[in-house]
């Protein structure tokens, strides 16, 4: 096995690119961000942390071989989060369409920052493909003999990388010159992350209806 430095950049890198590339939990962040503003964009990225640690916390422990065992399990866990990403989806298009779209900018209500947080977790909770992705990823680095501080240093190193590239995102779409780009089209940003929402929740539910 390679030396602990290298196994940790080298799943750092892995996880940046895994954050980076477009997937349920990004296009939940972007959605909040663009169209309620910077809090509700940083607290749906902090829900999707959290749901990151859940993740990870049954990986290490070893209850991944559950969901593999349980066939019903796995395929009740997509075809929910599949169905949430749906209403998401669903409830933004619409809103595009009559005007419910909340007005972006810095000032959010407490209701609409909860809703973001919740968003985020359950979104990213809900998707038995992380069990498999981390399983992956910590074959690289995790081993029986490592210390209890290495591990936990593993597991806060790759929220720390999912939330810097959330929050480095978040900062420069809101920042005013951008921000005000997007302005002009809120609507039709709505629909279309609205579409992607709605088709990545269909193809989950299919998937998990199938398999």
């Amino acid at each position: 096995m390679m030396d602990f430095v290298t196994a940790l950049f080298s799943i750092l890198t892995i996880h940046l690119m895994a954050s980076i590339s477009p997937g349920p939990d990004f296009v939940v962040v972007s959605q909040k961000t663009l169209l309620q503003g910077r809090k509700a964009g940083i607290l749906c990225g902090v829900g999707v942390c959290v749901g990151l640690q859940f993740h990870m916390g049954y990986s290490i422990a070893g209850l991944t071989a559950v969901l593999e065992r349980s066939a019903w399990l796995t395929q009740g866990i997509g075809i929910f989060g599949g169905s949430y990403l749906v209403f998401l989806g669903y409830k933004s298009i619409k809103g595009s369409f009559s005007g419910e779209i909340a007005p972006s900018g810095e000032q959010g209500s407490d209701t609409a920052a909860k809703s973001a947080f919740w968003s985020g977790l359950i979104v990213n909770i809900f998707n038995p493909k992380a069990a498999i992705y981390f399983i992956s990823l910590f074959s690289i680095i995790i081993s029986p003999s490592m210390s209890i501080e290495k591990l936990l240093l593993v597991i806060v190193s790759i929220i720390a990388v999912q939330m810097a590239w959330y929050l480095t995102f978040i900062f420069i779409v809101t920042i005013p010159s951008v921000r005000v780009k997007f302005d002009s089209k809120v609507y039709l940003i709505d629909r279309v992350l609205g579409a992607f929402m709605l088709m990545m929740g269909l193809y989950m539910i299919a998937t998990y209806s199938i398999g």
